[in-house]
């Protein structure tokens, strides 16, 4: 009984990362990269807010790696107001 579990539980594991890789369902991605700010940099409250404003059901993931965040609102309590209502 515990090698019929163990064999399930790997499956389950083999089956849920499956999803995780390229040719899955997904398409080509309709986000656009952010706009760098003048110095290069992209405004975290700005991409953030920009990212949950985006509800679309079919939309891909947002390459962050080579982005480089401004922290320019450490300090602002109401930075996501508008959006966390």
């Amino acid at each position: 009984m515990t090698r019929i579990a163990a064999m399930f539980g790997l499956a389950l594991i083999g089956l849920s990362l499956g999803g995780c890789f390229d040719g899955g369902s997904g398409g080509g991605s309709n986000n656009p990269d952010p706009a760098p700010a003048p110095d290069g940099k992209v405004s975290f409250t700005q991409f953030v807010s920009d990212e949950i404003g985006d509800t679309r059901d079919n939309r891909d993931p947002v390459a962050i790696n080579d982005i480089e965040f401004s922290f320019n609102d450490q300090t602002n309590e109401q930075a996501f107001d508008d959006v966390l209502k």
